[in-house]
């Protein structure tokens, strides 16, 4: 079983894509949404511990936007986040890959922090998605009701598109249309299936 590591910045469309794949029967682990329910779970005392009880709102849940406005302006907070959140996220993830996957030659694992977090280790390629920044800031602002301003500085904890590009083994260009995104996929999905471990290349 071959595990391809989907990451991109944020609004680059890797949510969509790791659908597409999902649509096609490919299994797929959204290591995003299970760090959300960790953090709302099993983390959350720690997390509250750590950055004050009133990231807790009046229903005895994480308060995520409040949260966001604390740890996305101060890289030394994000950093002590996702050092509660990670391993535990790594964890679920052995888990899951030793699941019985039937007759899939690959799997997916969707990241936003692949690199940032180390989780690169764990996948055996990585696929890119790529996206002008202006049409993030659109999708994003339309998505999330957001300013520039808050989008602008999530981006900045998110490594540079040139190390992206540089550190991933394959990238998908994310500007044009769904047919035409489509495509692409349809395209890798063949190509995963075709591919060895890296250390059987070796």
């Amino acid at each position: 079983m071959i595990f391809i590591g989907v990451t991109g910045g944020i609004g680059s469309g890797k949510s969509t894509v790791c659908s597409m794949f999902g649509k096609k029967g490919t299994p797929v682990f959204y290591a995003d949404a299970v760090a959300k329910e960790i953090s709302e779970g099993e983390a959350l005392q720690e997390i509250a511990d750590e950055f004050g009880t009133d990231i807790i709102d009046a229903s005895k849940k994480l308060d995520r936007k409040k949260l966001a406005g604390i740890v996305f302006n101060d890289p030394g907070k994000l950093e002590i986040l996702n050092t509660i959140v990670h391993p535990r996220v790594f964890h679920s993830f052995q888990e899951w890959k030793h699941r019985d996957f039937g007759n899939s030659k690959f799997a997916i694992v969707e990241a936003a922090l692949m690199f940032e977090s180390g989780m690169f280790e764990l996948v055996d390629y990585v696929l890119a998605i790529v996206t002008e920044e202006d049409e993030r800031v659109i999708r994003i602002s339309e998505r999330d009701n957001t300013t520039v301003e808050q989008i602008k500085a999530r981006m900045k904890n998110q490594i540079s598109m040139e190390e992206l590009l540089e550190l991933s083994d394959f990238q998908i260009q994310n500007n044009g249309s769904v047919d035409e995104l489509t495509s692409k996929v349809n395209f890798f999905s063949i190509l995963f299936s075709t591919l060895q471990p890296p250390k059987e290349l070796e």
